[in-house]
């Protein structure tokens, strides 16, 4: 069962520390839906990138500028997960939501990255392999251009799951960020940049 990915590669191990986070993994997928509605190519690109005033104010901030790209993926048979139900069964599901998020941080030269699947219950969560932390998703009331990333800690490497991973957390002013949606080349081209080998 494809689970989540860690850095742009497959993994197997756990998903997010949270443990009731695999029962939601079935046919709750309404708030993701919404905000991302299924279709061929369906994504969305959000970006945002802190200027000089907005770092003097908040100068715990870490974090300079992010990239977040979602995407719905239909799946063939082979491709077809088993999730669970809430009737205790499993079905198949011939579809994911992905994520790779791009990061610019303080005092470290080059981008971050971090990929991996997203679901939904009573929010959206989007989550790194094997215990790699996440980022929670939350539309802005009122607003269809514009989207909240909540961090606690995600693993994040150079791309391609190259180089020593870090985990970005969510300390002081880097725990709350809102994004606005940028044209879907921005993040085609951040995706590019993640996937490509280390020189």
């Amino acid at each position: 069962m494809r689970r989540w990915m860690a850095a742009l590669a497959f993994g197997c191990c756990s998903l997010l520390a949270d443990p009731a986070m695999p029962e939601y993994r079935g046919p709750d997928y309404f708030k993701l839906k919404a905000l991302l509605p299924p279709g061929p190519d369906a994504a969305l690109c959000f970006a945002r990138s802190y200027d000089a005033e907005h770092l003097s104010q908040h100068p715990k901030q870490k974090v300079t500028e992010l990239i977040l790209s979602l995407r719905y993926v239909a799946l063939g048979e082979d491709e077809a997960t088993l999730v669970a139900k809430q009737d205790g069964g499993t079905e198949k599901q011939y579809f994911r939501y992905d994520f790779t998020l791009a990061a610019k941080v303080k005092d470290r030269g080059p981008t971050l990255y971090a990929s991996g699947d997203c679901a939904s219950a009573e929010g959206i969560g989007c989550g790194v392999d094997c215990d790699g932390g996440g980022i929670a998703i939350e539309p802005v009331p009122g607003r269809d251009d514009a989207i909240l990333v909540r961090l606690e800690r995600i693993r994040m490497t150079l791309g391609c799951g190259e180089g020593e991973a870090v985990d970005l957390e969510g300390d002081a002013d880097d725990k709350l960020f809102k994004l606005t949606k940028a044209p879907r080349p921005i993040c085609g081209s951040m995706q590019a940049d993640a996937e490509k080998p280390l020189q």
